[in-house]
């Protein structure tokens, strides 16, 4: 959740003003909240630009902040990948490494999204958003708890085979030598994974890649 905005009837006191950072909320929130904090400045621009540079809250993106852990923000970086830029939920290598598919560590949130690609570098990291179509992003996702929190990530067999899409240009007797040599996941785990789930993702993609990870699939779980 991101706040957006505040009541009117809150005043501000000059006691309020020495306080305003420990009386943000602890997760993320837009500019226009923070100048309803700030109304009784007289350049509210110009407080939360001292705000920035002191160190009190992080300029996530354009319109949107999150305040400094040093004052109790919360940082969860999967809550703030889906608030950056949405509808989005996070897929690719970051949700392979959140289901521990993989055994390094991703830095880079990575995400899918029904909108245009797209790349944000921020203080927190690098965010990106890979484009799907609504026939292939709008289903093999979840909810899950985080940090001050829910957040949406892509189920693993979702995950995997929005990994072989992007990819591209997978055959069925390359995908075992992809899945083991280039992503560096166990066979077992792979051969653990709802195959059901996975014909369905490979109807709905209607892509060469992911079909051959189907056909894979299937014959290796036999």
């Amino acid at each position: 959740m991101i706040l957006t905005s505040m009541s009117n009837n809150s005043g501000h006191t000059g006691q309020n003003k020495i306080d305003i950072v420990f009386g943000l909320p602890k997760h993320p929130f837009s500019y226009d909240y923070l100048i309803s904090r700030l109304r009784e400045y007289r350049s509210p621009r110009d407080k939360i630009s001292l705000m920035i540079k002191r160190g009190e809250i992080i300029r996530i993106k354009k319109g949107l902040y999150v305040l400094s852990p040093r004052y109790g923000g919360i940082i969860d970086k999967r809550i703030i990948a889906n608030l950056i830029y949405g509808p989005s939920y996070i897929s690719l290598e970051y949700a392979l490494g959140y289901w521990g598919l993989i055994p390094e560590k991703v830095v880079e949130v990575t995400s899918v999204t029904n909108k245009r690609n797209k790349y944000f570098d921020t203080p927190l990291g690098r965010f990106s958003y890979r484009y799907l179509n609504n026939r292939r992003f709008q289903f093999g996702f979840r909810y899950v708890e985080g940090e001050g929190g829910a957040f949406l990530v892509a189920l693993k067999e979702k995950a995997i085979c929005d990994k072989i899409f992007v990819e591209g240009n997978l055959g069925k007797f390359e995908i075992e030598s992809y899945l083991e040599k280039n992503l560096r996941i166990d066979i077992k785990e792979i051969l653990s994974l709802d195959i059901e789930l996975v014909e369905e993702i490979s109807r709905r993609y209607r892509n060469k890649s992911v079909s051959a990870f189907y056909c894979w699939l299937k014959m290796r779980s036999k």
